[in-house]
Order: structure tokens, then C-alpha cells, then sequence
């Protein structure tokens, strides 16, 4: 029972020391290359250290990104890689990033090191600032399509399949599954050239969902759902 007494102590511990560190703000999108910056909040009783690192990534076609070391297409200049910010107080770092092939994304980790009593367990919190450089040319509703839209047997469960068949990048707005009591609504995500994302959706109106819609900012794609023979 101590245990778990002190495994939740210091879980709790580790969530209100994350929450005292911020970075703001946490996405952005640029046209061909930026002209930014990003403020590092420390709202704790104690000074920390920060050092940054900009890092490529990849997204899987579950939404799951994989980081590497920033991709030689990109170049970013920095008005500080490392700082230490005082309690109550917040830095702000100014950079510029382009890149020879466009649409490209990196982020800006900012690895922050509260100090540690003697013996205690060193904690580094990782934040991320995000950037994307977009080209001019934007995603057109007949260079998207399902490949796959289905439902579960139980009427519960839907799995659909989208794809990008261009090499530009949009973001989707939000997600609907439209069904015989009305509609449920999910949250956007990026979605990146060439692209095969799945969606795993739970619909918990009455009767079976019968449709989904994806939303663009400009346009929008939809499906009839039907049912899954493998019951997904």
C-alpha cells in the first residue's frame, strides 16, 4: 500500500512540475519560411535551464510521429540555444527557418531541467514548438480520397482510410460521423503529402453511424460507411 502511495505521490509530483513549464505557442504555419518565436514560461518557485533543439519527423499513418535529427533540406537559426529562466518569468526565443524543398516541418524541443536535491530522481520535460512552411499551392477535394470506410458489426466502432494523393500539405478542420440521431464530431489533424491516415472512430449515437465526413478548410470529402466483413 506505501507503494502506491508514494508511486502516485510521484506521479503527481512530475504532472504539476510539467504544468509550472510552458511553451507558447505550440503550432504554427508559415508560407515558404519564417520569421517567428516562441516564449518559455516558467511559472514555478525555482530557475530552470533550457536547451533547444530543432528535430524532423515523420507521422504514421495512425498519427503517431517518429522524431529524427533535423533533415539537411531545412536550415533554422536560432536567437539562443540555451537559457535559464527565472521563477515568474518567461523567455522568448526568436528564430528563422526555410527550406529547399517545401512543404517541410520540424520542431523546436526545448528540453527543460528543473534542479534536483541531492539523491532525488533528475527530471528533463520536453516541450515542443512546431513550424510548418507551406507552399503556395493548397490540397484540392479530387487529390483526396477513402480507400477504405467501414463499420463495425456492433455499429460502434468505424475504421476509415484516407488518402492524399498530392505532395501538399492541409490541415483536416475536424471529423463527423453523421448517423440516423444525428452527428458526433472529432478533432482535426494534419495531414501530410501523400498520406495514408486511418481513423479509428467510437459512435456512440443510437442506431449505426452511416457516414463520415471529413472537413478541410476549403472543402470537405464523405463516405457512406459500410459494413465490415472482418468486424474490424
Amino acid at each position: 500500500m506505501h507503494r502506491w502511495l508514494i508511486l502516485f505521490f510521484t506521479v503527481g509530483l512530475l504532472s504539476a512540475r510539467a504544468a509550472s513549464q510552458t511553451v507558447s505557442p505550440v503550432i504554427v504555419e508559415y508560407t515558404q519560411k519564417a520569421e517567428g518565436s516562441f516564449t518559455v514560461r516558467n511559472d514555478s518557485m525555482a530557475p530552470f535551464t533550457v536547451v533547444l533543439e530543432p528535430r524532423s519527423f515523420s507521422v504514421t499513418e495512425d498519427g503517431d510521429p517518429a522524431y529524427r535529427l533535423l533533415d539537411p533540406s531545412i536550415s533554422v537559426s536560432l536567437s539562443a540555444k540555451s537559457f535559464r529562466v527565472a521563477p515568474h518569468r518567461g523567455y522568448t526565443v526568436f528564430y528563422r527557418a526555410q527550406s529547399t524543398q517545401l512543404p517541410a516541418w520540424f520542431t523546436i524541443y526545448a528540453s527543460i531541467a528543473p534542479p534536483t536535491a541531492a539523491g532525488a530522481v533528475h527530471l528533463v520535460i520536453e516541450l515542443p514548438h512546431t513550424v510548418y512552411l507551406l507552399s503556395r499551392i493548397q490540397l484540392r477535394a479530387d487529390q483526396v480520397s477513402f480507400s477504405r470506410s467501414e463499420i463495425a458489426s456492433d455499429g460502434r466502432h468505424v475504421e476509415a482510410a484516407l488518402e492524399n494523393h498530392a505532395a501538399e500539405f492541409e490541415r483536416v478542420q475536424e471529423v463527423e460521423l453523421i448517423g440516423p440521431s444525428g452527428k458526433q464530431t472529432y478533432a482535426g489533424f494534419p495531414f501530410f503529402p501523400e498520406q495514408r491516415r486511418v481513423l479509428h472512430l467510437e459512435w456512440n449515437g443510437r442506431g449505426a453511424a452511416e457516414r463520415i465526413i471529413v472537413k478541410f478548410s476549403k472543402f470537405k470529402v464523405e463516405s457512406t460507411l459500410h459494413r465490415s466483413a472482418s468486424g474490424l
